[in-house]
């Protein structure tokens, strides 16, 4: 009997540590801001300087969230270059960003501007850049899956990833390089990525693109490339 109510006092001391730990734990993570990708790092952001043979200089914009309450004061947090795992060249192929970013008072969402430039490597091949969020100022970075982000340059026309099968049913249609140059120069827009995929523009934004090259196309009908005319999938 008396083993037996040792055993039950033994394994209540157990419990008890487990618990604290817990709270220890849960505490920890409340306590800390964390800020990551808005993408995944398997869901690159790719720019082509293929639209406008002009062009010497881009720019990208990533996207981050931060989990963590809001703050009447600016924030500070990390951004890192990853040239073990990239193919450009820092102060050649782009524009290295400052570690220190800021995150605005009172908000949630951050963007880092990446200067890229149309050097002779990108006009030989596509090239790679990851950024990781560092340990640094006010946040730690966030979900291992949210810490990094591709940035894909090239400087050939490629069907972009954010011209899905929903596009192609309800928004700019069959994709074909003709039209997505055509629709480039109309709207001045290359990228129609959604802020709930990790972009920078609304539904409502992208809607009024698309539809303003649908009623351009209407005023103005040209060929597609499968000689057909050019048309648009969205409704409106």
């Amino acid at each position: 009997m008396e083993c037996m109510k040792n055993s039950i006092i033994l394994l209540m001391g157990v419990i008890g540590t487990l618990w604290s730990c817990s709270e220890v734990d849960v505490t920890d993570y409340s306590s800390d801001n964390f800020i990551q990708f808005a993408k995944t790092a398997k869901d690159s952001t790719v720019f082509s300087f293929a639209y406008d043979q002009t062009m010497t200089t881009g720019t990208v914009k990533l996207k981050l969230n931060c989990i963590a309450n809001l703050s009447a004061e600016n924030r500070t947090f990390g951004i890192q270059y990853r040239p073990e795992e990239s193919t450009a060249q820092a102060g050649v192929d782009f524009v290295m960003p400052d570690e220190e970013q800021i995150l605005l008072a009172n908000d949630s969402v951050a963007y880092v501007e990446i200067q890229l430039n149309k050097s002779d490597n990108v006009k030989a091949k596509d090239l790679l850049l990851v950024f990781e969020v560092s340990d640094y100022g006010d946040f730690k970075p966030g979900l291992k899956d949210y810490r990094k982000n591709r940035v894909i340059v090239s400087n050939q026309l490629t069907r972009p990833l954010w011209w899905d099968d929903w596009h192609v049913d309800n928004g700019l249609g069959s994709w074909s390089e003709t039209k997505y140059l055509k629709f480039m120069e109309i709207t001045k827009v290359s990228d129609l990525t959604l802020d709930r995929d990790g972009g920078t523009m609304s539904y409502s934004e992208m809607r009024a693109h698309v539809l303003k090259f649908k009623y351009w196309l209407q005023d103005h009908p040209i060929p597609d490339e499968d000689g057909k005319t050019m048309s648009v999938a969205m409704r409106g």
